[in-house]
């Protein structure tokens, strides 16, 4: 089940119905069946090009913190913010981790 709120432990994983080729310094991809055309920067590509595997939003803020000058707590807020809208233009599937927590320590 996908929560209303995205935080750290949910792990995003790229759709991929859609193509991206690399022009420039953007990734463009091109989705004929929904009439649109994407346009991702340098930082939005390298979250595409991290999540074509499963991956926690706390993991790729790790990474993107570790190559680009940003601050944990802003990374996390503009990779939310690019989750969602990757969300509902459907390239995104969010998934909800649950904590599980040690039976043996009760």
């Amino acid at each position: 089940m996908v929560k209303s709120a995205i935080d750290d432990n949910c792990i995003i994983e790229a759709v991929h119905d859609v193509p991206f080729s690399q022009l420039h310094d953007e990734l463009l991809g091109i989705s004929e069946r929904r009439g649109y055309c994407y346009a991702l920067n340098r930082s939005a590509a390298r979250i595409w090009e991290l999540i074509q595997v499963p991956l926690r939003i706390g993991s790729i803020c790790e990474v993107l913190c570790s190559e680009f000058e940003v601050e944990q707590d802003h990374c996390a807020i503009d990779v939310v913010d690019f989750v969602l809208a990757m969300k509902a233009a459907g390239l995104v599937e969010v998934k909800d981790v649950e904590v599980k927590k040690d039976a043996e320590s009760a």
